[in-house]
């Protein structure tokens, strides 16, 4: 990894006044920082930043390296180098005071926004945390626009060009996070995938682009129908079915049409068919075998906030929250201890029961109350469920809303009677009205049940 320079911007550059910002560092990528009164730099890998100072050539994959360092990496970003397509809030020719004086102004909105919110995020949730901590603190959308260099077309100025910002921006809109708002579509080339194709009309015969459209003549009197080029004999219309001459237009002809001609094979066609020919590739693919994107602007919504908030995103997911407990296992150690314990309880005629605890309205809430509200009330759910049961109890994810709880020594009927004790538990800690749907086996039918868990 390269060394980071940072530098210090101070008051006899920055006068800000009292600005927190002027006792950060800012970290300086793809060169060498400049002599320049009142800004000095030392190295500090991974130091907390203000912002980033590109002030030579920096590639997409040198920035996300120094983007994953910095505590903060929705910091505002200032390029002095040309550098195209990536993530950028200023961009000037010169480094000097002045363009020091005018990033500040702009990032300060920046900067309070970014304090009145600290960064907290799962390791799992940071790229995408990320993404929406820009929106919140820009205060503004994420924004489409058309990138004729780019084999996407389309790109996210506000973030850079980097290949899956349209995955995550749509994974973090399902989750209702982000609000979409449509922008265009593009079609994607079947050979190299690219966006950049020219469209054009071609003939439904041979594929040529060289049409032409031409009126349809009609001789009513033989019911001829032809282009008007198959009737033209010089200055004289004539039929080439009946050899008459036509003379009177609405009397011994009419023109009910256009039809297109292939100036390549003749073929004469009703409607022709939409091409598209790949700028990069040359390939060309008919319009109904291309693959169309839709992209979309995306706002903030209050759910993301929220997110952002909690340092997470509401993945529903049973997994990840049973892993704090010391009773959960994984589905392979919770089988290997429930198949020990079947087998004590066969050779000894103890008991033991297997319960299923599954909330069976997620989707229905998900889409009433919105992922965020859920995934909150989900946890508590786990964590009263959990709560409740006894030391020699043990579970395992059983999906992304399911569970399984052991029970050793512990009857059927025992068992359920703690399982209601959970759901009136989770009815009373828990807002959302969740709908707990519990299958409880003992003996031969909790091995099934093991089994088809």
């Amino acid at each position: 990894m390269d060394t980071y320079e940072t530098a210090v911007a101070h008051n006899s550059v920055v006068t800000a006044g009292t600005d927190p910002v002027l006792t950060t560092p800012f970290l300086v990528l793809g060169g060498t920082l400049p002599a320049l009164a009142g800004i000095s730099c030392r190295t500090t890998p991974g130091a907390p930043c203000a912002g980033i100072l590109m002030l030579g050539p920096v590639t997409p994959e040198r920035l996300a390296e120094a983007l994953i360092e910095v505590p903060d990496p929705a910091v505002p970003i200032a390029d002095f180098a040309g550098n195209q397509g990536l993530r950028c809030d200023f961009a000037s020719e010169r480094l000097d005071p002045a363009a020091i004086a005018a990033f500040r102004d702009l990032s300060t909105p920046i900067w309070r926004r970014l304090a009145d919110l600290p960064f907290r995020a799962a390791h799992e949730d940071r790229a995408e945390l990320t993404l929406l901590r820009i929106a919140y603190s820009r205060d503004a959308a994420i924004e489409a626009s058309f990138a004729p260099d780019s084999s996407l077309l389309v790109d996210y100025r506000l973030l850079g060009r980097i290949s899956v910002a349209r995955q995550r921006l749509e994974a973090l809109a399902d989750l209702d996070l982000l609000r979409r708002h449509f922008f265009t579509r593009t079609h994607a080339c079947g050979r190299c995938a690219s966006a950049r194709l020219h469209a054009y009309e071609a003939c439904p015969a041979c594929g040529s682009g060289n049409l032409v459209d031409e009126p349809i003549v009609h001789h009513y009197r033989c019911g001829c129908q032809a282009p008007e080029s198959r009737f033209t004999n010089g200055r004289l219309l004539v039929c080439p079915k009946c050899r008459r001459e036509l003379r009177h237009f609405g009397v011994d002809y009419g023109k009910p049409g256009i039809a297109v001609i292939c100036r390549g094979c003749g073929a004469v066609e009703d409607e022709p068919v939409p091409n598209f020919a790949c700028l990069d590739c040359a390939a060309v693919t008919p319009s109904a075998d291309s693959s169309p994107t839709d992209w979309h602007h995306y706002d903030l919504t209050e759910e993301g906030i929220r997110a952002l908030h909690d340092g997470r995103l509401p993945r529903l997911d049973i997994a990840p929250v049973l892993q704090r407990y010391g009773r959960a296992f994984s589905p392979r150690e919770f089988s290997l201890l429930a198949g020990e314990a079947l087998r004590v309880s066969r050779r000894y005629e103890r008991p033991f029961a297997l319960a299923r605890l599954t909330v069976a309205n997620i989707d229905q809430l998900r889409r009433e109350l919105g992922p965020v509200a859920v995934d909150s009330a989900f946890r508590l759910a786990i964590d009263a469920s959990v709560g409740l049961l006894r030391d020699s109890d043990f579970v395992t994810p059983d999906g992304p809303a399911s569970m399984l709880i052991g029970f050793p020594e512990t009857s059927a009927a025992l068992a359920a009677k703690v399982l209601d004790r959970v759901k009136k538990e989770v009815a009373v800690v828990v807002a959302a009205p969740l709908e707990i749907a519990v299958t409880i086996a003992e003996g031969e039918r909790a091995s099934a049940l093991l089994d088809y868990g």
